[in-house]
């Protein structure tokens, strides 16, 4: 009868982002723990592999070093560990994922939660609105290739807290243009292209704003 197939331990905490040596010995512990391996051995049977994920994820809660993330994390019960992005059970590694994190908890801090985009490819504001479904934020947004002439940038400027000119993008100037003067005060352009750089620099702008007016005040 041919022996069972195995693998390394550390191959499978290497993919699950457990690198570094602290992560390590946490996720042993949780092997261990589960009654899957020893403190010696360096091999699993293959037919352990989903039950060593599952003891893994039952005991431990991993996450990478963004604040986003860390704040965002549902630990439960469970014993929180500092693993490389890729494990992350908040953002996965994306990028994406981290920055719109990072936006929500500025909006919310400074309590603009609408906040209104103008331009952006389909794809980008596609992936910007799923990025921020169930979240305490709400998007709206002004497609580049359609103007909407003053008194509407106004009304919808007025009814967002953040207004986001998102220059370089499929953004017609006829269409940016009257947004720049509708709510100057709530109003700021990102020129870096991609989701997770508007993120990043509307959590800039809005932490930015509220560290003025705390000053002032």
């Amino acid at each position: 009868m041919p022996a069972e197939a195995t693998f390394p331990i550390d191959e499978l905490l290497d993919a699950l982002g457990f690198r570094r040596v602290a992560s390590k010995q946490q996720a042993r512990r949780a092997l261990i723990e589960g009654g899957l391996t020893n403190a010696t051995k360096r091999n699993m049977a293959q037919s352990k592999r989903d039950a060593a994920i599952a003891a893994i994820a039952g005991r431990l809660a991993t996450v990478c070093v963004a604040p986003a993330c860390r704040s965002a994390l549902a630990a439960g019960e469970r014993r929180v560990v500092e693993v490389e992005p890729a494990g992350c059970e908040v953002c996965g590694g994306s990028d994406t994922a981290r920055a719109t994190r990072g936006m929500v908890a500025a909006l919310v801090a400074a309590r603009r939660t609408r906040l209104l985009v103008i331009g952006g490819s389909p794809n980008a504001r596609h992936t910007l609105r799923d990025s921020l479904a169930g979240s305490a934020v709400s998007v709206a947004f002004v497609e580049g290739d359609r103007p909407t002439g003053t008194k509407r940038a106004r009304e919808l400027a007025d009814a967002a807290d953040v207004v986001v000119i998102w220059a370089n993008t499929q953004l017609d100037h006829k269409v940016s243009q009257p947004f720049a003067t509708a709510a100057p005060t709530k109003t700021f352009t990102c020129a870096r292209r991609g989701v997770a750089a508007l993120a990043d620099a509307v959590a800039v702008h809005v932490g930015a704003a509220r560290n003025s007016l705390s000053r002032s005040g």
